[in-house]
């Protein structure tokens, strides 16, 4: 039984559309991360799908959702993905809009931060969903955890953010005018791998520079220092 009304031109959809809705939803979430090639991702997992979905917007909408709906996983955010894309990112109806939400569950049931959602995806769960996001541990209070003193000239190594080579380094060091910085070590440019520095963000006191950090980090990055860790609200992202 069709989820949503069908329309004849539902059958367009290839047999294959969850695998391929699959694919795209891991390679959006994560281009770097998926051995997808990019050079094959239009040609592959969305083309095909563009003159049904600018012939009958609606009809394609309610056609995905009837195919990715059971089966759940990266395929509802491949299926959201290919509608913002080939529809437009106006486009609402109550199959797209049943699609979106599923997608942001599974995001949320596997502990993805909201800081991997694009801005759309986060106001679009802020407007249709009461519940809160994830919820973290509370901030710890300066009672709570110990942070080691900077020596004069200190520059402490925080996190490590992927295990890549050329990975970008969080240190922290206290400033001239007596408020501590985060310094973060990174390619100069995508096509420049030339190191270069810069200062993040800064605040009166260690222990909120790290609540800062902790809050922008949402979950543990590549490495984290043990003193940062506790600021640190979520666990890992089984995603």
């Amino acid at each position: 039984m069709a989820l949503f009304p069908r329309t004849p031109r539902a059958t367009r959809l290839p047999g294959d559309v969850v695998s391929r809705m699959e694919r795209f939803g891991r390679f959006e979430f994560d281009p770097v991360g998926t051995d997808i090639d990019a050079s094959d991702v239009w040609g592959e997992l969305q083309a095909p799908y563009l003159p049904f979905a600018q012939s009958d917007p609606q009809g394609f909408a309610r056609a995905l959702a009837d195919a990715v709906l059971p089966a759940g996983g990266f395929a509802l955010f491949g299926a959201a993905r290919t509608v913002w894309n080939l529809v437009g990112s106006d486009f609402t109806s109550p199959a797209y809009d049943a699609v979106r939400m599923a997608a942001l569950e599974f995001f949320r049931a596997n502990g993805v931060p909201s800081n991997r959602l694009s801005a759309a995806d986060w106001q679009f769960w802020q407007q249709n969903s009461a519940e809160p996001w994830l919820v973290g541990r509370p901030r710890p209070t300066p009672e709570e955890v110990r942070i080691p003193a900077l020596a004069p000239g200190e520059l402490r190594q925080l996190a490590r953010i992927t295990e890549a080579s050329d990975s970008n380094v969080v240190y922290v060091t206290a400033a001239p005018e007596g408020r501590f910085v985060t310094v973060v070590d990174a390619p100069t440019s995508d096509t420049d791998p030339t190191r270069a520095r810069f200062e993040w963000t800064s605040a009166d006191t260690l222990h909120d520079l790290y609540t800062r950090i902790g809050e922008v980090f949402q979950t543990p990055v590549h490495w984290v220092a043990d003193e940062l860790r506790p600021f640190i609200p979520l666990p890992p992202s089984r995603l």
